[in-house]
């Protein structure tokens, strides 16, 4: 394997999605694999005027700047492969133009919807929505999708429409990267080629943690962004309604916009909000957890906290939606619920909690993680993607017209 090039737009909140692409650079790094990188962050759009703001709108369709500036980075950097992680909204789809200007294959990771759903999440007013998918990407200038905006929302739109038109989409990426199954059949359906669609999950590499779980010392876990898509209220009335509680308690980790609310209007001794905390704190929470709780309402990419609840052992009990229903399977590493239901999330609660076989399951756990989930398979796995793209590309320069 030659030079890769990883390229990423970051956001003005660092989230989950910024994590992942300084995991998967270090890991190439420390495996002896020559890496360059191009950043830009969305804090550099904050101070800009009026009208440079709307020069930025139509930009995020397609940056003539950008274009020329990636150019040139590659006619520097000389990579074998470009890695990008999220173009929106500075870098935009023109990098995929620059990359085939000058014959380098481009592998993109679908993080999110954005290339299929200006609000990027398949969701809207905290139900899933996939009128874009199956119809008109008016539905999202209608119903402002973009920041609750429709002003905001048409750039989004139209670059996603654009792209559409001119095959971006379709021609201008090796290989795509979906991080599930059923993210991959949603962008196919989208029309992005199956099999330019991979799939590999996130990683992360196992952490010692010397805490283990203790029989006597009964906790449910949240971690996360506390907000309406994560769902935390639903499982906070779930919670209540579990007769007979004894000495199981409820461990929320986390802060966003619900917090304060939740706090206040949760007061019980059971249930605890334990705001932020480190990565290390988190888990040493997991290992002693009894499940971690994933009761999301919308579309989850592939959430780090599955992993990481894995990486210790720790089995999930989550929101039968979207790919969570695959990455947490069903009486093998966890439970599932259904997300609105409130009777059927302690139903599951107080089936997982007197669960006979529990031992057996975190041992499935730790295996699972070890199959599917460490750095090891994980590496071999972006090799695997990287070497197609770079050999189809290969084929298609000499290939004769």
């Amino acid at each position: 394997m030659g030079k890769v090039l990883v390229i990423h737009n970051f956001y003005q909140q660092s989230g989950g999605e910024d994590k992942v692409v300084e995991q998967e650079l270090a890991m190439l790094r420390s495996r002896g694999i020559e890496t360059e990188h191009y950043y830009v962050h969305n804090d550099s759009i904050q101070s800009k005027g009026l009208i440079n703001m709307a020069k930025l709108a139509v930009e995020a369709a397609w940056s003539l700047p950008e274009f020329k500036r990636i150019k040139k980075l590659l006619l520097r950097v000389k990579p074998d492969v470009v890695h990008v992680h999220n173009f929106f909204p500075v870098i935009s789809p023109s990098v995929y133009h620059a990359c085939e200007r000058l014959g380098i294959p481009v592998v993109q990771t679908l993080h999110n919807y954005r290339l299929i759903c200006p609000a990027a999440t398949f969701m809207r007013g905290n139900e899933v929505c996939e009128k874009c998918l199956h119809g008109t990407l008016l539905h999202s200038i209608r119903h402002g999708c973009y920041r609750d905006s429709q002003l905001q929302t048409i750039p989004v739109a139209a670059m996603i429409k654009f792209n559409d038109l001119i095959g971006t989409w379709q021609h201008k990426v090796s290989r795509y990267i979906a991080l599930t199954e059923f993210a991959r059949e949603k962008f196919a359906e989208s029309g992005i080629p199956p099999d330019r669609i991979a799939v590999k999950p996130n990683f992360i590499q196992r952490k010692e943690v010397e805490a283990v779980y203790d029989p006597d010392d009964r906790y449910l876990l949240f971690v996360g962004r506390i907000s309406a898509e994560k769902g935390v209220r639903n499982l906070l009335q779930a919670w209540i309604q579990v007769e007979d509680r004894g000495d199981l308690r409820l461990v929320i980790i986390g802060d966003g916009p619900e917090k304060a609310e939740l706090a206040a209007a949760y007061p019980q001794e059971d249930i605890r909000f334990l705001g932020k905390q480190d990565g290390d704190t988190v888990l040493d929470c997991m290992s002693r957890a009894m499940y971690v709780m994933v009761p999301s309402i919308w579309y989850e990419g592939f959430p780090m906290t599955i992993v990481e609840s894995y990486s210790v052992g720790t089995p999930v009990l989550c929101s039968r939606i979207g790919a969570l229903e695959e990455v947490v399977e069903d009486g093998v590493t966890g439970f599932h619920f259904q997300h609105d239901d409130m009777e059927h999330i302690s139903a599951v609660i107080r089936r997982a909690t007197a669960y006979e076989n529990y031992p057996a399951m975190r041992q499935k756990v730790s295996e699972i993680y070890a199959a599917r989930y460490t750095e090891e398979v994980n590496y071999e796995q972006l090799m695997a993607i990287y070497n197609e793209a770079i050999e189809e590309r290969a084929y298609e320069a000499t290939a004769p017209v």
